[in-house]
């Protein structure tokens, strides 16, 4: 009888042990008060940001040591009058890298709407700790002071964040200071975590969390192809092919699955992979929809100015003017009339069209002498 207790009881806690497994895979609550941070200082919204997305992503990797990171700790390792671009930070177990990202840039055409939108899940769904997100003054028509806040999540159709600034819990978005999805510039994100015997952990995505860390493999760190990144516009839908390589092998279509967009006219597009199996979290890759080179048909001289005749090109595009006083500086409008300029100047045009990010090459330059 005794032994009948004994292997019952054993039983028992054998199950009990596999139901609190799938339960409460991890001992400490990311979403818990002790996770979130109130910067200490006026400026320092990056370094509180970074404080915040570590230790959620110690308590992930249920790191008992998390409480040790604060900003006083983390200052030394990743401060230089501002954030740095990539930093490392020890507890007693663990190593986390953290690396920055530009989502767009200055100089580059803008990720915007349901792309912009694709991005951002793409980075949170391979990051379930979250992801800084960065707006900086002059990028993505932000012209507030930068400001960064930790994203958290995005649950129910909206997106979560926490803000050092402003409070010290999980929030929607909108009640945040200044940064949003779309005017947001650049991410911060845990790149690598290595354990003390130096073993790295490999990342897992919020939809496979419950799986086991070491065996699960980041389709972020293999490299994604496309056939074709430019096309030229035609009417037609275009769907470039996708491969991934890992270690120079390609990786099977069967780890992973697609999202294209209905790409048929001028634009740039954002194609979305997803893990599968072995394979966790999300990819993207951009290929762009160009529109035809635009030919000038005509230039009219007007006082201090010029106006334009060009044909048009499909794909639902607007239309950017060029011109400049011979050897100068290339100025730009987007009406087909320019005023304001030197009177008896001769200046050479050029026009190009494009549309959501996506710019066709500039036809022949002409010349006109305003009145």
């Amino acid at each position: 009888m005794k032994k009948k207790f004994l292997s019952l009881f054993g039983v028992l806690l054998l199950c009990s042990t596999m139901i609190m497994g799938e339960v409460s895979v991890h001992a400490y609550n990311i979403n818990g008060a002790d996770m979130f941070w109130t910067q200490q200082e006026k400026n320092t919204c990056t370094l509180a940001s970074a404080v915040m997305l570590l230790r959620r992503k110690a308590a992930l990797l249920n790191d008992a040591d998390y409480k040790s990171i604060t900003e006083s700790s983390l200052k030394s390792k990743a401060w230089n009058g501002g954030l740095r671009w990539d930093f490392e930070f020890s507890t007693k177990n663990y190593t986390y890298t953290v690396q920055h990202a530009a989502i767009d840039s200055y100089k580059a055409p803008d990720v915007k709407g349901e792309a912009k939108k694709a991005v951002v899940l793409s980075w949170l769904k391979s990051h379930p700790e979250g992801v800084c997100l960065y707006a900086r003054k002059g990028y993505n028509g932000f012209t507030d002071s930068n400001h960064c806040v930790l994203l958290t999540d995005y649950t129910g159709g909206l997106f979560y964040a926490a803000d050092p600034a402003k409070n010290t819990s999980r929030v929607t978005i909108d009640k945040v200071c200044k940064v949003t999805i779309e005017n947001a510039a650049s991410i911060w994100y845990v790149s690598k975590v290595k354990k003390s015997n130096g073993t790295v952990v490999k990342t897992v995505s919020s939809s496979s969390s419950s799986k086991d860390a070491g065996s699960a493999i980041a389709l972020s760190d293999a490299k994604m192809s496309l056939s074709t990144v430019y096309y030229t516009y035609n009417g037609q839908v275009r769907k470039p092919k996708v491969t991934f390589k890992m270690n120079n092998k390609t990786v099977s279509s069967a780890h992973y699955s697609l999202s294209y967009p209905n790409a048929k006219n001028v634009g740039k597009y954002c194609i979305t992979a997803k893990g599968k199996g072995e394979y966790c979290g999300n990819k993207h890759a951009y290929f762009y929809i160009l529109p035809k080179a635009v030919t000038i048909s005509s230039l009219k001289k007007k006082k201090k100015g010029f106006t334009v005749s060009y044909k048009k090109v499909q794909g639902n595009v607007k239309y950017q003017i060029a011109y400049r006083i011979k050897n100068g500086s290339w100025k730009y409008a987007y009406s087909s009339t320019v005023k304001n300029l030197k009177s008896k100047k001769t200046y050479q045009v050029k026009v190009r069209a494009y549309n959501n990010g996506a710019y066709g090459s500039y036809g022949k330059v002409k010349s006109v002498k305003t009145k």
